[in-house]
């Protein structure tokens, strides 16, 4: 459980800097070139990676079907994602992804039978609220928030589907299978912005491939080595570091709502890691605490 937090931490810190990168770019270049670029230059890594370890690549012989809509899962995120960015501050965009865990939380419950506890549910709802406190929303949502929301939840998704899957393919192989298939997928997309391609691009191509496998490598790791309950917190620091970012990055300075909202993320991650029986069992327990007073009430009457 310990690995998979740490992994986690490590990741969103990671990710807003991937971020600010496609933010950077998306004033000159398409949402899906964006992309294209982030998870072709990953899976060319990823290959790098592999032939330096004699790490054999190939697409795994079992869940194929699983590979392909997990990619698709997160492309489709990612690309959601890039949208927002290009209408929406870079804090409020990653604030809109937050959805993620929940719906990954959601589905791991309902799918992988993980047991939802007491101090993780708490601990999902305040850190929740922390980051409502920041983001602050108004009446009506923007349609850069909107694209944000839905890509949070098709990531929620991924997250889900990677927390179940058992394709035993080695990590590395995983990650150059699952980027350049991607890639591929957005391809057509992508094509018609191609030709804009220069020597400009070749430091952020670079480091936008860097963190893109890092953080890919690092989420699908936390997920697979702990309950997708139990991460859910932890997932909200991701905006704690773009907070940092986009002030250092973009000038966006953090109000008080934002400090508070920080102290509940921090607040809501430490309350997950309480140890608790289930619900369920703490709800099975009440009912026969009530089931043995009642025998006991009624065994008082006869005796009287």
């Amino acid at each position: 459980m310990k690995s998979g937090v740490f992994l986690i931490l490590l990741s969103v810190s990671l990710t807003p800097f991937g971020d600010a990168l496609s933010k950077q770019l998306g004033q000159t270049q398409s949402p899906f070139f964006i992309v294209f670029l982030r998870y072709f230059t990953a899976g060319l890594i990823a290959l790098a990676l592999a032939r330096m370890g004699g790490i054999t690549v190939h697409f795994p012989a079992r869940d194929r079907a699983g590979t392909i809509l997990r990619t698709a899962l997160v492309i489709g995120a990612m690309t959601l994602l890039i949208m927002a960015l290009s209408m929406i501050p870079l804090a409020n965009a990653v604030g809109g992804f937050l959805i993620a865990p929940i719906v990954a939380t959601l589905i791991s419950v309902a799918i992988y039978g993980e047991k939802l506890t007491f101090p993780r549910l708490a601990g999902s709802l305040i850190s929740f609220l922390g980051a409502l406190l920041i983001l602050r929303p108004g009446t009506s949502l923007e349609p850069g928030m909107l694209l944000a929301l839905a890509g949070g939840g098709l990531l929620g998704a991924f997250l889900a589907a990677s927390r179940g899957a058992r394709c035993g393919q080695h990590p590395v192989s995983a990650l150059a299978v699952q980027c350049l298939l991607g890639s591929a997928m957005l391809a057509p997309l992508a094509l018609p912005a191609i030709s804009e391609l220069s020597i400009a691009l070749l430091t952020p191509a670079l480091l936008l491939g860097v963190v893109t496998a890092a953080t890919h490598f690092l989420t699908v790791a936390a997920y697979q080595r702990s309950e997708a309950a139990r991460l859910a917190p932890f997932f909200y620091f991701n905006l704690v570091a773009a907070l940092i970012v986009g002030l250092v990055w973009f000038h966006e300075i953090p109000g008080w709502p934002a400090m508070i909202g920080l102290g509940c993320i921090v607040a809501g991650g430490l309350i997950s890691l309480v140890q608790a029986a289930p619900i369920s069992s703490n709800l099975g327990a009440f009912r026969r605490e009530i089931r043995g007073a009642r025998l006991a009430k009624g065994e008082t009457r006869e005796l009287l």
